[in-house]
């Protein structure tokens, strides 16, 4: 009965199509390779990816001098492509978040490098405060492109 039932159950799980990984979980949902954002300036946009917001530049297959990618998790990344004809401008609902150990430290960064950021609403300078209490503030990279900063309460 025992390997009649471990049968059964193996067949649901090749029908349904569902897998399941080696300690258990099942995986039902795609996860995030990469974000690519098409920019002006690649040795600017480079710099404000590595020197403000912190991420960690990583090798790059191409070797064309046109790209920049960066690691952003275990299994994600930025890839920053040079080419674009000018900077645009894009709705902040439209943004990237990233989350940072210490909001004071990043702001820091920020004033230092005069830097402007905002408020979900648009004051400048100002930090959100969500109902679950983590800190967040808005700023635009280089090319425009909206950015979220929260401080990592997860």
């Amino acid at each position: 009965m025992k390997n009649f039932l471990l049968s059964g159950g193996l067949l649901l799980l090749a029908l349904t199509g569902i897998s399941v990984n080696m300690n258990g979980q099942t995986k039902k949902y795609p996860s995030l390779n990469h974000m690519a954002l098409y920019v002006v300036d690649l040795e600017r946009s480079t710099a404000f990816y590595r020197d403000i917001i912190g991420l960690e530049p990583m090798d790059e297959p191409f070797k064309d001098g046109r790209h920049s990618w960066f690691s952003v998790g275990a299994h994600s990344q930025v890839h920053v492509i040079s080419g674009a004809a000018r900077a645009t401008t894009h709705d902040k609902n439209t943004h990237l978040c990233f989350s940072v150990p210490s909001m004071k430290d990043f702001l820091e960064v920020l004033r230092t490098h005069n830097i402007s950021f905002e408020d979900w609403p648009g004051k400048p300078g100002a930090v959100n405060k969500r109902v679950d209490g983590v800190q967040q503030v808005y700023l635009r990279d280089p090319d425009g492109y909206w950015l979220e900063i929260n401080d990592d309460k997860y």
